[in-house]
């Protein structure tokens, strides 16, 4: 199955498991809600370079107050909730990287300013 097939299904996004604090600090052989949403971020801005960069954009945007080196299993509350705000952020806005960034409060890409 291509990453395609997994996460569009008849044009609309899949849905995302609630993220739970205990998914960051136990091991599955099946990937947790917020691995899931990762890759989905990752496809979602055309992947690349730029990945990471959008990434640290939409857990801040997200209230993730942390450092971007700062592992989720330090603080897994944290995590979940800024998880689950995306995972909202998702099923309310049209599938773009600037329409995510505008539902969890952040602000668009400015093109002219990078």
């Amino acid at each position: 199955m291509s990453f395609d097939e997994m996460y569009f299904r008849g044009g609309s996004m899949m849905e995302f498991a609630e993220v739970k604090p205990e998914h960051f600090i136990t091991l599955s052989r099946d990937p947790h809600p917020h691995i899931l949403i990762d890759r989905y971020l990752m496809q979602l801005c055309g992947g690349g370079t730029t990945a990471p960069a959008y990434h640290k954009k939409v857990m801040a945007a997200a209230g993730w107050k942390h450092h971007s080196l700062t592992p989720f299993t330090k603080y897994p509350a944290e995590a979940s909730v800024a998880y689950n705000r995306v995972r909202d952020a998702l099923r309310a806005c049209d599938q773009t990287p600037d329409a995510l960034l505008v539902a969890l409060g952040g602000e668009a890409a400015d093109p002219m300013r990078e």
